[in-house]
């Protein structure tokens, strides 16, 4: 017996197999939060303008026009689906007539249009917003690659950019460990000191903002929360150091795909660190910008318009200005963190970026993959340097982390490139100093890593500057300045280049100014005193760069894709026809399922989250005693599906609705036995 024609949009939902609705509410996920009572409650939520927004902006563009076509055709009488069909291919062409149909199929699936094939109408609160589609371009943007590159070069081009990435976070950290930047009132990170790191990592702008924001978003630098706070490194920084180099690079680049801001259209004017740049749609475009690079094939390049020309066809909704920049550093900032190479993905980008959309423990099996794959691309480090005659010191190739670390503190880098050239001074030396070396400890390190003899200029100049190191010391009167030389200080107190320190002498050996110690310091360094700072207990004090350190904050979970969990839908699909019968049969409050008196064990709060979790790992029911806000306690049957914040949302057997219930107020937990779940 043939079904009779749907009068509205709640019929034909009524009509519909449970696997249908379920195919809906997979493919509309706001209808589920919160789950409605009955079908009639789901249809009021899936006519509402914001929910239908929702769903057009995920359409692509000949889905908006078969869509416009039909509100067309039927805004007075029904119209069957080869009218519709016939309409919107009219415009595009014979060939596109399947995939007009199917697309059409695919919006009675999302409740957009409703009724049989011969008689089919729009949602009214549709053809407002589709009133102005135009029709697509036919045949539809497919992807095409710009360029094809040799697969092994994009991967070794890939893996030197995130090696790179990685040693340009050490460097930018390190330096912050021993001076790190202030915090703006307004938060965020000055404009002095942006272009300071800037410098500091031989970079531009776009580079050198694209590390400080990536590094903050891994959790490596985080406010000290200090009276006068500064861009500090956490303690998550040190972990992170002692891990391999693989894993360093997913764990920044796991953090690079939830930041939600774009990092390298950074100039000499932006403000670093700002939440004023922070918008949330930029992790899912820039996930769909990746996906794209995917989806091509292996060494395959695409170019930014045709990644726009394709975006646009599939979400044209989204165009606009945003996308666009989106794409653009999308692709330069994959480029500088090593996912692709001559702009084509690489290996281990594509093996990173399907681990993220499996399970936790597919991805822990993935990063494996993911490590072999960036490893077997690297190329082996160096662990020695050339050292020369004119106090600069050479990497010919690319140097291990530690070594690199410890080069960093004993000389400044002045050029990068295939070969490092770094340059050691007496300031230099002074720094490594005031970390707590001695001359002993910086001859054996230069060579140990050197393949050449240290030369006699340089082994005079470490000497020479440990040796005045220290012997005047500076402490906080505002400062205070001593020495036990009085004649050195003569010479200060008469020196022209420090009367705006204010000096006075207080004694044979002791000088106070009305400046802070750290100005004092910088002062008579750059009048060539070689002052070491001192501790209220008369001693030198050490600034190693890893005592420097705050909390990191904790980790935030951040997805580019909402995942609709099955159990939930299936949950919901039952609570939505179980609430249209009660509705039908007018039963009003009763109860529906089973409630009973059980003997349900006395449970620790650890002990019933345990036996939750375990339940919905195994999909099974369970029975749960429930104190209810007047304080008797029911027992009832339910369904785990989701337990996060202290609440679990469950389907509850008793009132064939999916619930949430407080765990806090749970009395007991028990299995169910085998005749009751077979009953």
């Amino acid at each position: 017996m043939a079904m009779a024609a749907p009068r509205s949009l709640a019929d034909d939902l009524r009509q519909r197999e449970p696997e249908s609705l379920g195919r809906l509410l997979r493919r509309r996920p706001d209808l589920l939060h919160p789950v409605p009572t009955d079908l009639t409650a789901l249809t009021t939520r899936a006519t509402t303008g914001p929910s239908i927004a929702r769903c057009l902006d995920s359409l692509d563009a000949l889905h908006l026009h078969v869509l416009r076509v039909a509100t067309t055709l039927t805004a007075h009488d029904a119209a069957s689906a080869e009218a519709i069909v016939g309409e919107a291919a009219e415009t595009l062409g014979p060939d596109a007539i399947d995939d007009c149909m199917l697309a059409l199929t695919d919006l009675v699936e999302a409740a957009l249009i409703w009724g049989t094939p011969h008689q089919l109408r729009a949602v009214h609160a549709v053809r407002d917003q589709v009133a102005a589609v135009p029709v697509p371009r036919w045949p539809r943007a497919t992807l095409r690659a710009s360029e094809q590159h040799d697969l092994s070069d994009v991967d070794e081009r890939a893996a030197l950019s995130a090696r790179a990435a990685l040693a340009q976070v050490r460097d930018l950290l390190d330096d912050w460990s021993a001076d790190p930047p202030s915090i703006l009132r307004s938060g965020g990170l000055s404009l002095r000191d942006f272009a300071s790191a800037t410098r500091a990592l031989h970079s531009d702008w776009r580079r050198a903002s694209l590390t400080i924001e990536v590094a903050h978003a891994a959790r490596l630098v985080a406010d000290d929360h200090e009276e006068s706070p500064h861009w500090v490194p956490t303690d998550h920084y040190d972990v992170w150091l002692s891990r391999p180099p693989a894993e360093q690079w997913i764990e920044l680049v796991t953090a690079w795909l939830g930041l939600n801001r774009l990092a390298s259209l950074a100039d000499e004017k932006t403000q670093v660190l700002s939440t004023d740049r922070d918008r949330r749609a930029i992790p899912v475009l820039r996930r769909q910008v990746l996906d794209l690079l995917c989806a091509a094939p292996s060494g395959a390049s695409l170019s930014l318009e045709q990644i726009i020309e394709i975006l646009d066809d599939r979400q044209p909704r989204r165009a606009g200005d945003l996308r666009a920049l989106t794409v653009d550093a999308t692709l330069l900032e994959a480029t500088e963190l090593g996912l692709t190479g001559a702009g084509a993905m690489s290996t281990a980008g594509r093996l990173l970026l399907a681990s993220l959309t499996g399970p936790p423990a597919d991805r822990r099996l993935s990063a494996a993959e993911v490590a072999t794959a960036l490893n077997a691309a690297l190329p082996d480090d160096i662990d020695h340097v050339l050292i020369q005659a004119d106090l600069t010191i050479i990497a010919p190739g690319p140097l291990a982390a530690s070594p690199s670390r410890t080069l960093r503190l004993l000389a400044d880098v002045e050029s990068r490139g295939h070969a490092t050239v770094f340059r050691i001074s007496e300031g230099s030396i002074r720094r490594a100093l005031d970390a707590g070396w001695d001359a002993a400890a910086i001859h054996a390190v230069l060579a140990d890593i050197s393949s050449t003899p240290v030369p006699q200029p340089l082994t005079y100049l470490i000497d020479d500057t440990a040796r005045r190191h220290g012997t005047v010391r500076v402490g906080n009167a505002l400062g205070y300045i001593r020495c036990d030389n009085p004649e050195t200080l003569s010479a200060a107190v008469a020196d022209r280049r420090l009367r705006s320190l204010g000096l006075s002498r207080l004694a044979d050996t002791v000088i106070i100014s009305q400046s802070p110690a750290a100005e004092l310091i910088e002062e008579l360094r750059a009048a060539g005193y070689a002052p070491a700072a001192e501790s209220p207990d008369g001693d030198i004090v050490i600034r190693r760069p890893e005592d420097r350190r705050t909390a990191a904050p904790r980790a935030g979970t951040v997805t580019t894709r909402r995942m609709t969990e099955d159990a939930l839908v299936d949950a919901a699909v039952r609570s939505l026809l179980a609430g249209d019968r009660a509705a039908t049969e007018q039963r009003g409050a009763t109860v529906v399922g089973p409630a009973s008196k059980v003997d349900l064990p006395s449970l620790s709060s650890a002990a019933i989250l345990t036996a939750l979790r375990t339940a919905i790992a195994d999909n099974r029911p369970l029975w749960i005693g429930y104190a209810d806000t007047d304080g008797s306690v029911t027992q009832q049957i339910v369904d785990p599906i989701r337990l996060a914040g202290g609440v679990l949302t469950a389907f509850d057997h008793r009132t064939e609705q999916v619930r949430s219930f407080s765990v806090a107020r749970a009395t007991g937990v028990a299995p169910l036995t085998t005749d009751e779940t077979d009953g």
